[in-house]
């Protein structure tokens, strides 16, 4: 699962719902660190002045989306979101677990086609991306991609932004109390990302082995 133009077109597309989570992330950790109170009156004033927070967050939101998106290698995300050090990617899995627990995949016919399956990691990461390449414009692969991507980054950046909110509440003497909620809040966002990230990352790589196993043209080569 290497990085294409097409990989880099796909989280340009995603950028905007990356910043909206960054943004939302700061506007709640700027409040909980400086002592905002959340009543229904305090919460009605900060509407009021939702304009002013609204252009700074949209001069500031996007920097800080890329800045903090670009800071971890590709390598590094896939770590966090699958918790593995070595051979992080699904596609390292591809026929060694990941093809037999999807019925769309013809096994008999994949075989016949690709030959065995390779066996190492690195091997099987290897011949699936090269059956990715044959199938990435194909609108279930594309979409699986997309989603992969958006899942996988957020959930990156929101773990970048729990470590430092974290040490920002500490600096700032912010209470046990608000610092538990406020890093519960971050943890949950972050596992339901990873989670999200793991499922269509898995799905992408299925979906790719199950267009090449019913591939008709291909058979009949």
């Amino acid at each position: 699962m290497a990085r294409t133009k097409r990989s880099s077109s796909l989280k340009a597309e995603n950028g905007k719902a990356i910043w909206l989570l960054v943004s939302a992330d700061i506007v709640v950790i700027v409040l909980v660190l400086t002592g905002f109170v959340f009543t229904q009156a305090s919460l009605t004033k900060l509407a009021q002045s939702a304009l002013v927070r609204g252009i700074l967050l949209a001069a500031a939101g996007p920097l800080i989306a890329v800045f903090l998106n670009d800071l971890l290698p590709s390598n590094a995300k896939a770590s966090i979101v699958f918790w593995r050090f070595k051979d992080a990617l699904p596609g390292h899995r591809a026929f060694s677990e990941h093809v037999e627990a999807d019925p769309r995949i013809d096994m008999v016919a994949l075989k016949k086609k690709i030959g065995e399956f390779p066996q190492s990691p690195r091997d099987q990461n290897t011949r699936w991306y090269q059956l990715f390449q044959k199938y990435q414009s194909n609108v279930i692969v594309s979409d699986a991609h997309k989603r992969f991507l958006l899942f996988r980054d957020s959930s990156s950046l929101t773990l970048l932004i729990l470590v430092i909110a974290g040490i920002a509440a500490v600096l700032s003497g912010v209470p046990l109390g608000l610092q538990a909620i406020l890093a519960g809040g971050l943890a949950i966002q972050f596992l339901w990302l990873a989670l999200s990230a793991r499922n269509t990352g898995i799905r992408l790589v299925q979906n790719v082995l199950a267009l090449e196993s019913s591939d008709d043209e291909g058979k009949k080569k």
